[in-house]
C-alpha cells in the first residue's frame, strides 16, 4: 500500500498509509486506535474505492485512486466470528462450498481422503469428519486455515486471536502459523498487545489513527524499543496493599463441571487476575456467583458468611456486580438515555423506588464533569463504543459493590479504550471494591493487578504476587 488514504463522510480513516509485506513472513500489527482497523483489513481483501494512493497485491497493481473494480484478492480472514457453515461437515465446508466446485455427483469418501491427505501434508491435525458445530475454537481456526490454503490464498489475516483462543490454544495456533509461513504463505497478525506479536512476528508495525507510524524489525522488537511510542498508553501502578487483609470473597476448594478444587481469596480494594489457560472456567464462576449453579463440592464465602445458591440469586443485593465480555451489548438499554442507564439500579442502592431530584442533579453534575456533553445523550445507541463501555463502569462505580467480577474486560476496543477501562477499574478499586478479572489473555491487565493466578484444568497451577510479575512470560 503506497500513500493510501481513505476518506468517508468527511472522516479520514486511512491517512497516507504506507505498508508492505513480503512473501513468507509474519507481519504483526499493533493498533493504537481502532480507527481505520476494519478499513485496512477490508482493503487488503477487496479492491474498493480509495481517495488517494495505490495498492499492489502479488506483484501487480490491483487498486488505485483512479480505478477500483471491487474485485477480491486471494486473502482469508480468521477472526472471532466463524466463516464456516455450522450445519455441515468440515469436508463440505472445504470442498462443496468452495468457489469453482462444479461436480454434480459428490463422492464423500474421495473428498474425505483428499481432505485428510491435504491436512496431513500441511501439518494440520483436525478430525475432518466432524460437524462444524462440534469443533473447538482452535479446531475451527485450524479448519479455516486449511480452507485458506486449499483456496490458494497467498495472504492470511489473523485478527486478534488472543481474544477468542485460550493461552494453550493460542500457542498451538501460533506454531501452525509459523509452519504456514515457512511454506511461503504470508500472515498478517493483528493483536492487542505488542508482547504477543513480538513472540511470533518477523516484523511488527505500529498502526495509529489510520497510518503506520513505526515498523519494528526483528532486532527492534523489545519493550525498550517500543516504549517511547506507547508511553502515553500506560498508567502508573497502584502503590500499597489492600486496605484490609481480611478476605472479601473466598473460593474454598470449589468443584463444578470445569472447576476442580479451585481455591483463592480476594481482598478488599485489590485486583486479582485469573488467567484461564483452558478458556473454560468463566461460565462456571459466573453461574456460581449469580445463583444459577451450586458447588458440587467445596464452598464460597462472602465476607466470611456462606454464599449459598439462595443468597446468590440476588447477587446485587449481596454486593457482587458482574461485567461480562461485550458488556455494552448486554448491560445497556440502547433506546434509553445516558442518565437513565447511569442511574439504573440506583433504586436498589438507595432502597427507594423514586430517586429524589436533588440526588439525580448531583449525579448529573458529577458525571457530566467526566463525560462532557455525552451526559445529555437521549439514545445510548448514538454513543461511540468507548463511551458506551465507560458508561457501564460508571454505573458500577455509582453502585459501589463489594466485589466486581470482570470477564475479559480488555477484549474490545483499541489501546486507548483499554487504557480508559484500566483507569476506570482503578477508580472503582479506590472506593474499596475488590476486582476479580477472569481472562484468557493477561496483556495489559497486569498493570492494575495485585496478584495473578494461572488456572489450568480448573485448578490453580501457579500464583504470582505483583513483585513477581517480571517472571511471567507468555
Amino acid at each position: 500500500m503506497d500513500h493510501v488514504s481513505l476518506i468517508q463522510n468527511d472522516e479520514t480513516l486511512l491517512d497516507n498509509l504506507n505498508f508492505q509485506m513480503f512473501v513468507g513472513e509474519i507481519m504483526g500489527v499493533v493498533s493504537g486506535r481502532n480507527r481505520g482497523h476494519d478499513q485496512l483489513i477490508q482493503l487488503v481483501c477487496q479492491n474498493l474505492p480509495i481517495s488517494f494512493g495505490t495498492v499492489w497485491y502479488d506483484g501487480r497493481t490491483v487498486n488505485s485512486y483512479s480505478h477500483s473494480d471491487g474485485t477480491s484478492n486471494r486473502v482469508y480472514v480468521i477472526e472471532s466470528m466463524s466463516h464456516l457453515v455450522e450445519g455441515l461437515s468440515v469436508v463440505d465446508n472445504l470442498f462443496v462450498l468452495r468457489k469453482g466446485f462444479k461436480k454434480y455427483f459428490i463422492n464423500e469418501r474421495v473428498l474425505c481422503e483428499q481432505a485428510e491427505n491435504f491436512f496431513l501434508e500441511n501439518g494440520i491435525r483436525v478430525n475432518i469428519r466432524k460437524r462444524v458445530t462440534s469443533l473447538t475454537t482452535l479446531e475451527r481456526c485450524l479448519v479455516e486455515l486449511g480452507k485458506a490454503l486449499l483456496m490458494g490464498c497467498r495472504l492470511i489475516i489473523i485478527d486478534n486471536p488472543g481474544n477468542f483462543l485460550s493461552q494453550y490454544e493460542l500457542s498451538q495456533f501460533q506454531e501452525m502459523l509459523r509452519l504456514v509461513r515457512n511454506n511461503g504463505t504470508s500472515v498478517l497478525y493483528i493483536g492487542n498487545h505488542h508482547q504477543e506479536l513480538f513472540r511470533i512476528a518477523d516484523r511488527t508495525s505500529l498502526f495509529f489513527d489510520g497510518r503506520i507510524i513505526k515498523v519494528f524489525e526483528r532486532d527492534e522488537m523489545t519493550d525498550e524499543k517500543i516504549s517511547p511510542y506507547i508511553t502515553d498508553w500506560f498508567i502508573p501502578g497502584r502503590k500499597g496493599i489492600p486496605d484490609s487483609e481480611d478476605g472479601v470473597l473466598h473460593f474454598h476448594n470449589v468443584h463444578t463441571e470445569n472447576l476442580h478444587g479451585l481455591r483463592f481469596v480476594l481482598h478488599r480494594a485489590e485486583c486479582l487476575t485469573i488467567l484461564d489457560m483452558n478458556n473454560g472456567i468463566a461460565g462456571d464462576i459466573l453461574a456460581l456467583v449469580t445463583g444459577t449453579e451450586a458447588c458440587r463440592r467445596g464452598r464460597i464465602t462472602l465476607e466470611h458468611e456462606l454464599y449459598t445458591q439462595e443468597r446468590a440469586a440476588d447477587y446485587l443485593k449481596a454486593g457482587i456486580a458482574v461485567i461480562p465480555k461485550n458488556c455494552e451489548e448486554s448491560l445497556l438499554f440502547r433506546e434509553r438515555s445516558y442518565m437513565e442507564n447511569l442511574t439504573f439500579l440506583l433504586d436498589r442502592k438507595l432502597q427507594r423506588s423514586v430517586i429524589p431530584q436533588k440526588i439525580y442533579r448531583s449525579i448529573k453534575n458529577e458525571y457530566g464533569a467526566l463525560v462532557g456533553n455525552y451526559i445529555e445523550e437521549s439514545l445510548v445507541a448514538n454513543l461511540p463504543l468507548e463511551e458506551q463501555i465507560a458508561l457501564v463502569y460508571y454505573r458500577i462505580q455509582l453502585l459501589h459493590p463489594r466485589v466486581l467480577i470482570c470477564i475479559q474486560p480488555l477484549a474490545r476496543g483499541d489501546m486507548y479504550v483499554r487504557l480508559r477501562i484500566l483507569a476506570l477499574l482503578r477508580e472503582i478499586m479506590k472506593t474499596g471494591t475488590a476486582v476479580l478479572i477472569i481472562t484468557t489473555n493477561i496483556s495489559d491487565t497486569l498493570m492494575i493487578s495485585d496478584r495473578l493466578l494461572v488456572v489450568e484444568n480448573g485448578n490453580c497451577a501457579v500464583a504470582y504476587d505483583k513483585n513477581e510479575f517480571d517472571q511471567v512470560d507468555w
